[in-house]
């Protein structure tokens, strides 16, 4: 019974507030997992969202996937889809395209909202990559992060090993096309 309980709960709960939302910094980056359709206008509408980067495209045909792309043309909210393995790894570019992607929407003021499926792998490792490239933060700072938002290292062994292997690449290609003042982004924290 209580098993039934905390499934109903964490279903309803789902209906009223953004499954696994978080704020990495306020009025400029935001994390969570796809956001259902019961609560996504007034999500992305409260938080000033001017960007939506998707990182689970394969849900795509899910009524909230439908109502997030609905609800952010109808609000001109510009939306980015960009696919990673559900580990969070992949292909090793996208994530500084999303760092990149997040650094010019913020330049021009708006907000951004990235989010995956549950908000924990694919959004954790780029959240994580962001702390790291952008503001400095030091990786296991970042890691621990990831897990309080539901990444566990135990049942996915190969996201920060995937992190550690490119973050030199990363910022290699960050610095290279200009994405990210590294030092103005340190000295704001």
């Amino acid at each position: 019974m209580a098993a039934g309980i905390i499934v109903w709960y964490a279903g309803l709960r789902g209906r009223f507030f953004p499954i696994n939302f978080g704020v990495v910094e306020p009025g400029r980056l935001y994390r969570s997992g796809q956001i259902s359709h019961y609560v996504i206008r007034r999500t992305l509408e409260d938080n000033h969202i001017g960007m939506i980067i998707d990182l689970s495209s394969r849900h795509e045909a899910t009524p909230d996937a439908k109502a997030e792309r609905a609800t952010a043309h109808e609000l001109g909210i510009e939306r980015i889809n960009l696919t990673l393995l559900g580990n969070g790894t992949g292909d090793p570019s996208i994530y500084p395209k999303v760092i990149e992607d997040i650094v010019q929407a913020n330049r021009q003021g708006k907000a951004v909202l990235v989010h995956c499926q549950s908000g924990a792998q694919r959004t954790g490792g780029i959240v994580a990559a962001y702390r790291i490239l952008i503001e400095g933060e030091a990786p296991d700072q970042a890691f621990t992060e990831m897990e309080r938002y539901g990444h566990s290292p135990h049942s996915n062994p190969k996201l920060i090993p995937f992190i550690r292997q490119h973050l030199d690449e990363w910022k290699a290609t960050l610095a290279r096309d200009h994405a990210a003042d590294t030092e103005a982004a340190t000295a704001r924290r």
